[in-house]
């Protein structure tokens, strides 16, 4: 198998670097609307990681969370997933609709289409930020809501794409609160096939050439 380690440059992963920041923060900012709370953008990271090692990402194997997950098509085939721990859930809800639920067991049908709603507009601003920059079509599909363990959830990806190759670009964005109000924390996790990637790195070079 082709390894993308050996065909990406780190002058291209600065580049999407930038398009992460500009999709995360378009994405963000529609967050803090909802909520109508301040949340800061604290980490973004591109990098080629070995598929197998997305589900680590949370060290602790007890992390329960909950992420949209959302399939990405059209120009570009990826996985999308916006994840909240559970706490971070809980808080979303209850600034939004103002239920207080002690577990995400609990949730009805209207917090889960809140849950919902709230990823399709998130990915909606972070996709179309992406698309704009690096001139492809994007298409997401309706997003599937996802409770468990993060390590479980996170296997998704190499699920989709482990037939393929051995490593992946990985876009992480890792957000949070400044807001004694609010404990928010989560992250933006964007996965790309390979193909994708060409595509993408051949866009971002074009772009800065």
């Amino acid at each position: 198998m082709i390894r993308l380690r050996d065909e990406i440059t780190s002058y291209t992963l600065d580049a999407l670097k930038e398009v992460a920041n500009i999709g995360a923060g378009n994405a963000i900012t529609a967050l803090s609307q909802l909520i109508n709370k301040k949340i800061n953008m604290n980490v973004v990271q591109v990098e080629v990681q070995d598929i197998s090692e997305i589900s680590t990402i949370y060290h602790e194997e007890d992390v329960f969370i909950v992420a949209n997950v959302i399939e990405i098509v059209g120009d570009i085939r990826a996985v999308l997933m916006f994840i909240l721990e559970e706490e971070s859930a809980k808080e979303v809800i209850f600034h939004v609709l103002g239920t207080k639920i002690s577990s995400l067991y609990e949730l009805g049908e209207l917090e889960l289409s809140l849950l919902s709603e709230i990823g399709n507009i998130l990915a909606g601003n972070y996709l179309n930020a992406i698309g704009t920059f690096v001139n492809l079509t994007i298409n997401q599909s309706t997003p599937q809501i996802v409770m468990d363990m993060a390590t479980a959830i996170l296997s998704i990806p190499l699920i989709e794409f482990c037939d393929e190759y051995l490593d992946t670009l990985l876009i992480r964005t890792y957000f949070e609160s400044d807001s004694d109000q609010l404990l928010l924390t989560g992250n933006y996790l964007f996965v790309l096939d390979k193909e994708t990637e060409r595509k993408i790195m051949k866009a971002v070079n074009s772009y800065y050439e």
